[in-house]
């Protein structure tokens, strides 16, 4: 799988915070998020293939609440009356 990266606005922002950070644990925290930022991806990036966010997984949550409907005692959440 190739990774796209996040937003260059992103990434720009992040290196600005990474330049004015007060300490080197600080610093590696956000070279941390710089490694996730280049290796995951990101909602902008699922605004460029297309996705909606909140439609994306329909179908598999939809599933999911199905077969949990069957479940004891367990009350769902996020389910829409």
């Amino acid at each position: 799988m190739i990774a796209v990266p996040a937003s260059p606005k992103a990434f720009d922002a992040l290196a600005e915070r990474i330049r004015r950070a007060a300490d080197a644990a600080t610093a590696d925290m956000l070279l941390d998020r710089w490694l996730d930022y280049r290796d995951r991806a990101t909602e902008w990036d699922a605004a460029r293939w297309g996705f909606d966010p909140n439609r994306w997984c329909e179908p598999e949550r939809s599933e999911l609440m199905r077969r949990s409907r069957f479940e004891i005692g367990f009350v769902q959440l996020d389910a829409t009356p």
